[in-house]
């Protein structure tokens, strides 16, 4: 693994671990599944990090990391994602039927990525050619973040009209607004994912500054989920500001 990828990983694991201990606790007091949900999504990216990356800090950034290491990073972050589906259908479409089909087939994506890569041994996921579950896998990946960032820009529209009519909330507005942010940069993460494959695949290298990209497109949303859920009180002043300027 490249240095500076390598880093940032490690960066963006230990605030997945930091957030989501948080908004666990929050979803205690609340006792409000989206909080819990995507505090178990974190959770398992953390655990996903975890997995992965500290293989590597103890034998050397150059060597690859033991297949029971990698796979098992691959299901937490497997896990991590179906959770990240269900607080997507939780927070906007709790009562639609196709959004529970999503899910499942989400679901079964990520489970046919995992198989194909454990009947290949392409435990890392690098081959997009010679390993039958690198689509899957990334398609089940890549899906969650879409909808959480179509949801949340209509949803925000939707907002926004009924703001100026005194029917919504206007820190609720800016969160959905939020959500539609954090959801088109992991949807940017996952195709800066793909890039770094194929160019691994053809050049036999990482590239470090796509990793340090990478970095910044996860580090950033979880800023984000973090304002939306424990918003502080300049926030909400200035959010309160903007609406009645």
């Amino acid at each position: 693994m490249e240095q500076n990828a390598f880093i940032m990983e490690a960066i963006s694991g230990v605030v997945y671990l930091i957030v989501g201990v948080r908004l666990y606790a929050l979803s205690r007091r609340t006792r409000q599944t989206p909080e819990y949900l995507i505090a178990l999504t974190f959770l398992f990216w953390a655990l996903c990090y975890a997995l992965y990356d500290i293989p590597y800090a103890l034998s050397g950034a150059d060597e690859s990391a033991p297949p029971f290491f990698a796979f098992t990073s691959l299901l937490a972050f497997d896990l991590g994602n179906v959770f990240f589906a269900l607080f997507t259908r939780e927070v906007f479409r709790k009562h639609t039927r196709w959004a529970n089909a999503l899910v499942v087939a989400i679901g079964l994506s990520m489970l046919f990525g995992a198989a194909g890569t454990a009947w290949v041994g392409d435990w890392e996921q690098i081959n997009p050619v010679a390993n039958p579950g690198y689509w899957p896998q990334t398609i089940g990946g890549l899906a969650p973040s879409v909808w959480m960032c179509v949801e949340g820009f209509i949803q925000y529209v939707k907002a926004r009209r009924r703001l100026k009519l005194g029917l919504c909330e206007p820190l609720l507005c800016h969160h959905f607004l939020l959500w539609g942010i954090a959801g088109a940069l992991w949807t940017g993460l996952e195709l800066v994912l793909v890039a770094q494959d194929h160019i691994y695949l053809s050049a036999g290298e990482w590239s470090g500054t796509l990793g340090i990209v990478n970095g910044v497109l996860e580090i950033v949303p979880i800023a984000i989920m973090w304002l939306i859920f424990f918003p502080p009180a300049a926030y909400r002043r200035w959010i309160a500001g903007a609406v009645t300027a």
